[in-house]
């Protein structure tokens, strides 16, 4: 094996490492949106907050998502 292959490898898995840490690390801080609170559009009970699916449409538990299906098809 060449030694810039090696280097190569290394320096890529490096990249991949700092990279999860800094999501890891991201995705542990606290987002403050206001008074703002998701909550499941079936029992009404307050759920956590996410910044990737935000306000209606949010179900808590797969039995909620089964009587909101339930519905659909009434």
């Amino acid at each position: 094996m060449h030694r810039s292959w090696l280097r190569t490898k290394v320096s890529e898995n490096k990249t991949k490492v700092a990279q999860r840490v800094t999501e890891r690390a991201k995705s542990m801080v606290p987002t403050q949106r206001g008074a703002e609170t998701d909550a499941c559009m079936v029992c009404g009970r307050t759920m956590r907050q996410t910044a990737v699916v935000r306000g209606e449409g949010r179900v808590c538990s797969p039995t909620c998502a089964r009587k909101w299906a339930e519905g659909l098809k009434d």
